[in-house]
Order: C-alpha cells, then sequence, then structure tokens
C-alpha cells in the first residue's frame, strides 16, 4: 500500500481525519463501512460520502466501484501522514528548524512530567 504521496500537500479536516482514522484501522470499506463504525448520532450517508469524494480528489484515497457502491483504500499509511503532518507543523510554526521546536518540546516535556 505505501505509495510516495506528498503528505505536506494533503492536509486533512477534522471529518477528513476522522473517516482516515477509520479507513486506517479497517484497512477498507464502503461508506455503509465506515458510519457503522461511528458512535450514534451518525451523519447522514450523503455527509460521509461527501467527504469521502474529497479524499478521493485529494489523492489520499482510492475509490473502487463495488455494485453500487465504491470501496475505499487509504493510499498513505497513518505513519506517512503523521510525519507529513509534523514536517508542515515544523515548517508553519518553528520555520523548519529543530533549533527553533526545541525549546517548544522541553517546556512540553515538562508539563506532561510535572
Amino acid at each position: 500500500m505505501k505509495m510516495d504521496i506528498d503528505t505536506k500537500n494533503k492536509s486533512l479536516t477534522k471529518s477528513e481525519l476522522h473517516l482516515m482514522k477509520l479507513l486506517w484501522d479497517k484497512g477498507e470499506g464502503t461508506v455503509n463501512d465506515l458510519i457503522e463504525m461511528m458512535p450514534e448520532p451518525r451523519p447522514a450517508y450523503t455527509t460521509v460520502l461527501t467527504v469521502m469524494r474529497v479524499l478521493t480528489k485529494k489523492g489520499v484515497v482510492e475509490a473502487t466501484p463495488q455494485g453500487k457502491a465504491y470501496l475505499y483504500k487509504p493510499l498513505m499509511t497513518r505513519e506517512e501522514y503523521t510525519k507529513g503532518f509534523m514536517e508542515e507543523t515544523r515548517n508553519t510554526l518553528f520555520k523548519g528548524s529543530f533549533r527553533e521546536n526545541a525549546p517548544f518540546h522541553r517546556h512540553a516535556v515538562a508539563l506532561t512530567v510535572a
């Protein structure tokens, strides 16, 4: 499944990330599969379908026809997305510099230890 996808250009909204987490956990699924994995109150079918279409257009998932529905598969692993997200965060907030980033991490670690 590993593909060379530029994760830096694949920023996901909260809704998109929520559905991606479900896909990463399941491996693949239809809109109905994803809805069944969600707690009540579940979103409408059309809502989930719209988000899946956006993810397909972004090149983050692949949609394969399966009867009247589509089977969706992630085109990047959770690790690939996380790495790209962390790189984007570092570049945006810390000018891409580890030196700029280090004080933040020391402070964050101190807060979690305390």
